[in-house]
């Protein structure tokens, strides 16, 4: 498994999962890459991945990390990305691992921090349950 005795991740098991994060950026945008070669995400877990309390953690058959299996992870990561103007997507090929990519703007002028409130009209996109402001 990937915990030893002690109940920490062992060296070589963390290192048969490698993750690597890369960050670009031009004059508009600041973009992070982060991939993971830790089996992906499994199809069936579809679009539930984005709701709190949703985890793939235990279903999986290996012990998992302290900090997983709670289900706030992907859903609050799109929270804050979104609240600092940006988007996040992810591509996961089950059996192998998952890409996530963060869009950020640049310019500080352009980033405006917008919560659903009297003030902004929002409505929830049915297809795939998001606020759209």
């Amino acid at each position: 498994t990937a915990l030893s005795k002690e109940g920490n991740t062992t060296f070589n098991e963390l290192a048969k999962r490698p993750i690597s994060v890369i960050i670009s950026a031009d004059d508009k945008r600041v973009m992070i890459r982060v991939d993971d070669k830790a089996g992906g995400i499994p199809s069936e877990a579809g679009q539930k991945i984005w709701h709190y309390l949703y985890t793939t953690a235990s279903k999986r058959g290996e012990e998992a990390t302290e900090l997983a299996g709670f289900g706030v992870g992907l859903p609050i990561a799109r929270l804050y990305t979104q609240y600092l103007g940006g988007s996040m997507n992810l591509v996961s090929l089950p059996g192998y691992g998952t890409q996530a990519y963060v869009f950020l703007p640049r310019d500080p002028d352009k980033v405006v921090e917008v919560v659903p409130d009297l003030d902004h009209e929002w409505k929830v996109q049915e297809s795939v349950g998001e606020f759209i402001l």
